[in-house]
């Protein structure tokens, strides 16, 4: 599938001068701790500050790194081929979420499945040619604990291993600890009363008298599991903790953030020169969480010439599980206790720019495009 093996090559070559390499760090909060073992979070002793560093070390002397997450929502393979030989040809590597199974009855958005023939070979030699095969639930709707369990099954014998990455689908009532859930009060009060006024969806993957319960599975199953998405390009200097361990929140074995590219419009917004520029300048890390199945079919030219001049620095382009990986390995495994301001802080900016985000949407006129600092979203971001 991909044209230039050497670049793909090239992206998977990992530096020892670059693993081994010291970090500076900076001051965090002291809920933090440094998992030098790699163990489970709940495993892992309680021996001092996980480090945060202020500019990363990248593999092969490479200045940021940079990857995208896929909602499988609406994807079929004429609609979304194309956009991965694009990024193939490219050299970046990335990661697709998928829905092993078909939704009982209507889907939510619809999409291919793995029960799709055409559409689970596409998938496997998406996977053959480096990409990340991710889950969005086991399927377009609401699964009970029985389906679930299936699903997973299903996914672990065509694609050969558990799910490195899963991300919630917006109406999948086994969606784990999802909506105001993943909020510490106040936020959790205010933005549960926000969305009761629009919709009374409930999410109960981790509440264990729940039909929808599979919270266990998780956390046995899934190594990572998206929670906020943010408006600026270095999703690292957002999330400074990711991958996280929180404590009240014990069948995610840990979170991450994403950058916001949800439509074509806010992915290049999000990857514009002078971001690609900052991104660099930064030395950070950017995960974007886009929708390839709405928008993107045609590849728009603007995202073809933004991501041929990003895919021509010096960035590591890797999928998300091992881009994961490689910072947890790296910098010490985060773990979110009760003294939680870091936390906290993250999940203020996120209603910051979920709100901005509803108010560019319904009101143009709120900021003007000379001044605006973060980009137009048309598919909310979740």
């Amino acid at each position: 599938m991909c044209g230039d093996s050497t670049r793909w090559a090239r992206t998977h070559r990992w530096s020892v001068k670059a693993l081994t390499a010291p970090y500076t760090p900076i001051a965090i909060d002291s809920f933090l701790y440094n998992n030098e073992q790699g163990l489970a979070p709940d495993e892992a002793p309680h021996n001092g500050d996980c480090r945060i560093m202020g500019e990363f070390c990248w593999p092969d002397g490479r200045r940021f790194a940079f990857t995208i997450v896929d909602d499988t929502d609406f994807s079929s393979v004429s609609n979304t081929q194309p956009a991965y030989e694009f990024l193939c040809d490219c050299g970046i590597l990335t990661t697709k979420t998928i829905w092993p199974l078909r939704p009982y009855g209507r889907g939510v958005t619809g999409g291919g499945t793995l029960e799709d023939s055409q559409y689970r070979a596409w998938v496997l030699r998406l996977q053959r040619s480096g990409f990340e095969i991710a889950l969005h639930g086991v399927a377009d709707g609401s699964s009970a604990r029985a389906k679930v369990e299936a699903g997973l099954k299903l996914f672990h014998s065509l694609l050969g291993h558990e799910p490195g990455i899963h991300t919630n689908h917006c109406a999948q009532r086994e969606s784990i600890y999802w909506g105001a859930g993943r909020l510490d009060a106040p936020l959790h009060q205010l933005y549960d009363g926000y969305r009761k006024l629009r919709h009374k969806r409930q999410f109960e993957g981790a509440s264990t008298g729940s039909a929808y319960f599979w919270g266990d599975l998780c956390r046995m199953q899934v190594r990572y599991v998206r929670n906020f998405v943010f408006n600026d390009i270095n999703t690292l200097k957002m999330d400074p903790v990711m991958p996280y361990y929180d404590c009240r929140r014990p069948y995610v074995r840990r979170w991450f953030s994403a950058s916001n590219g949800s439509g074509p419009q806010d992915f290049c917004s999000l990857i514009s020169e002078a971001n690609q520029d900052r991104l660099e300048e930064e030395g950070g890390a950017c995960i974007v969480y886009t929708h390839f199945g709405q928008g993107f079919y045609p590849l728009p030219p603007q995202f073809q010439l933004l991501v041929h001049r990003l895919s021509r620095k010096p960035g590591w382009f890797v999928p998300a599980t091992q881009l994961l990986d490689y910072i947890g390995e790296q910098r010490g495994w985060c773990k979110v206790g009760e003294e939680r301001a870091t936390l906290n802080r993250m999940q203020w900016r996120w209603a910051w720019d979920r709100s901005a985000q509803a108010l560019r949407k319904h009101w143009p006129a709120w900021t003007s495009e000379d001044k605006r600092s973060r980009p137009e979203s048309r598919i909310a971001a979740p």
